[in-house]
Formats: C-alpha cells, sequence, structure tokens
C-alpha cells in the first residue's frame, strides 16, 4: 500500500484530464467572444447605413419594417431568412431628442414611421445571437437563455432638409 502512495506515473495524465476541459472552454470562449464582437460591429454597421438612408431620403431607402430589416441583414452577411427571424427592429419619430432617449432603452416593437425632412427618429434594433459555450449567455443584459445573447443597435438623429 505504501507503494502505491509514492508511485507517481500517470500523475501527469490525471492532471491533464483535470485542467483540459477548462482549457478547451477559454480557447471556446475567446473565439465566441471575438465572433459576436464581429456580429456586433456589423448589426451597428448595418443600421447606421439604414438609417442613413432614411436620414438622407434616398428615394432606394427603406420603406418598411421589413426593408429596414434586408439592409441590416444584408450589412450582416448569411442567411437572411435566419437574420429576419433574429432581428427585431424599430423606427420611431419624436417631438424631441429628450423623447427618443426616454424611449432608447425599450425593446423594438416593429414600428417603422420614418418621417419627414426635419423630424426627430429613433432607430432600434436587437439581435439574437445563439451562443456555443452556454455561460457567457448568462453574462447579456436581458438573458434571453443561456445559449443566447441579444445584441443592440440604437440611432437617434433629425432628417435632414431633404425636401
Amino acid at each position: 500500500m505504501r507503494r502505491f502512495g509514492q508511485d507517481e506515473r500517470g500523475g501527469t495524465a490525471i492532471e491533464y484530464a483535470l485542467l483540459a476541459p477548462i482549457l478547451i472552454f477559454l480557447l471556446f470562449a475567446t473565439i465566441e467572444v471575438g465572433l459576436v464582437g464581429m456580429i456586433s460591429a456589423g448589426l451597428d454597421n448595418g443600421v447606421t447605413q439604414a438609417a442613413r438612408m432614411i436620414r438622407t431620403g434616398q428615394d432606394d431607402g427603406p420603406v418598411d419594417g421589413a426593408g429596414f430589416e434586408g439592409l441590416v441583414c444584408a450589412s450582416l452577411g448569411g442567411d437572411t431568412a435566419d437574420c429576419r427571424n433574429r432581428l427585431q427592429v424599430s423606427v420611431r419619430r419624436y417631438a424631441s431628442f429628450s423623447q427618443a432617449l426616454a424611449a432608447a432603452q425599450t425593446p423594438p416593437d416593429g414600428a417603422f414611421e420614418k418621417g419627414q425632412a426635419g423630424d426627430i427618429i429613433m432607430v432600434r434594433a436587437a439581435y439574437r445571437w445563439p451562443m456555443i459555450t452556454p455561460m457567457l449567455g448568462m453574462l447579456s443584459e436581458p438573458r434571453p437563455g443561456p445559449f443566447e445573447v441579444t445584441l443592440d443597435a440604437r440611432a437617434a438623429f433629425k432628417n435632414e432638409p431633404y425636401e
């Protein structure tokens, strides 16, 4: 029995078996944080580009919520149908920037009011992104679940005098 207690053969394999799952989790978590950052930047860029089309009154700009979603999903790339299922947007007109600021934290509701020249507009978008590593999803607010994180993008602006 004494000889068995002093035997150190196989100790490295046991240590590796205990640490390998943690290291693999950290590897996947690092990759996933990079992916979430890339998708978040793409969402911000897509909302900014689509909002610019509204702000400048471009003829080929979105005329409804589905058109706005299409522009945002085009900037994200990938499967457009899947993107539209995960994306929720709203475009609303407000009387002042303070009213727009008060409404900035509310979730998008699918409304679309692009207004006229000189109107104050708030654009909100929320995109549900599936997570590979379950515990990272619990760090987000709001918490849709352990395997999902909600990414948000907001833009407030005053329409240019394009008429």
